[in-house]
């Protein structure tokens, strides 16, 4: 390859990870082709929300990416803002805590800001293209092809595009990951989500938490009185997504039948067309993330449970640290490897450790025996006394980019 030319860097994967990626690539004055296999992108699905380190790596990926996230979506713990906090509460309504968001752009240099997935993959394919990343969509990678000093994405179409290095960003069901690695299919937990937005209840304007016996009642606000939800329950792998969205919004009603009427509205008060139902997977995180010239990142590379928040947030630090090794130069193979090492390096023992402890999390939060549901109570009236549990989050939130 031409060392005085700038790199040529292939992404398999048009999500979160991929494109925020591209855009990072392109302001490190690489060239970014991004793949993505969805000739549209997903319109239901609920939302996100994107903690401070979150937040912190959208501004790290592109100068103005951070504010403008944070116009679309809704802001917990800005400077000026509102009181913020949230509630942890049983299946009955009755309160076992509370957590505060208050401050935390002041302690953490961000806040957590809640976005509607849609919006922020709107943002993130319009930063994309302004930035100049080459966006193929409808067309979904398959395999790829390893030479000398370059390396070839082989398309559903057989066209072949040619890079220097290949980033397999394309999600939980990674062909990229299956033939890098070849390590088998994800681990399903036990539990599927179901996501939608519905009203905020009077008492809870900024979202809350209830625990029942093998179901989570997720939320969070999104303004104008409407809360982003994720019901999570525990069901046999395969059953839920396999229905009409009609029909697994029906379950969840079903399941929910005996709580707290405030709670119910929130599920049932909401429309199908914007729901999405998904079985829940994660993986142990590889060892091994790159080889040669092709690397993994996102979901490709550590799909974990969403109960600590952080598949987002992962997925966009892996942009911010994979783009800034890569700009260190891609004109060898010798240099794209140690890039590469350097990669890995920095992001393995984190994403191990939130890999586990979502993991963890999702198996405390979904017990189903009375006696366990009591002592997982008991455990979040003691984690949430005081409303304060930010402190325990100071290795999640207080990442910078490197």
């Amino acid at each position: 390859m031409d060392a005085t030319r700038r790199g040529r860097i292939l992404v398999a994967g048009g999500g979160i990870a991929g494109l925020a990626l591209g855009i990072a690539l392109r302001h490190r004055g690489l060239d970014a082709v991004v793949l993505e296999r969805s000739a549209e992108p997903e319109r239901a699905g609920g939302g996100l929300v994107l903690a401070p380190n979150a937040v912190k790596a959208l501004a790290a990926i592109a100068p103005d990416l951070a504010r403008r996230v944070r116009e679309a979506g809704h802001p917990a713990g800005a400077r000026g803002s509102a009181p913020h906090r949230s509630a942890f509460l049983d299946h009955r309504g009755r309160v076992l805590g509370w957590v505060s968001f208050d401050g935390y752009e002041d302690r953490w240099g961000m806040p957590s800001v809640t976005v509607l997935r849609a919006d922020l993959h709107r943002l993130l394919r319009d930063e994309a293209q302004a930035a100049g990343a080459e966006l193929i969509e409808g067309r979904a990678a398959t395999r790829y092809l390893h030479g000398d000093s370059g390396v070839g994405l082989v398309t559903g179409t057989e066209e072949v595009l040619s890079g220097d290095v290949l980033v397999g960003a394309d999600g939980i069901h990674s062909a990229v990951r299956a033939q890098l690695l070849g390590d088998g299919p994800p681990r399903y937990r036990g539990f599927t989500a179901v996501r939608g937005i519905g009203p905020a209840p009077a008492a809870y304007p900024d979202g809350f938490i209830a625990y029942g016996r093998g179901l989570v009642l997720f939320t969070a606000a999104i303004g104008g009185g409407e809360l982003y939800w994720v019901a999570s329950m525990t069901a046999p792998r395969g059953v839920m997504p396999s229905l009409p969205v009609a029909e697994a919004l029906s379950r969840v009603h079903e399941r929910v039948g005996g709580w707290h009427p405030d709670l119910r509205k929130v599920t049932t008060s909401a429309d199908p067309a914007g729901c999405v139902a998904h079985d829940v997977f994660d993986r142990p995180p590889p060892r091994t993330w790159a080889r040669g010239r092709v690397v993994l990142a996102g979901d490709a590379a550590h799909p974990m449970v969403y109960t600590l928040g952080q598949g987002a947030g992962m997925a966009l630090e892996d942009a911010v640290v994979l783009a800034g090794v890569l700009a260190g130069g891609v004109s060898t193979t010798a240099a794209v490897e140690a890039a590469l090492r350097r990669y890995a390096a920095e992001r393995g023992p984190r994403v191990r450790k939130v890999v586990r402890q979502s993991r963890m999390l999702g198996r405390v939060a979904h017990v189903r025996s009375p006696l366990l549901a009591v002592i997982r109570d008991a455990m979040l009236r003691a984690i949430t006394r005081g409303g304060d549990t930010g402190g325990q989050s100071s290795d999640l939130f207080g990442w910078a980019p490197p």
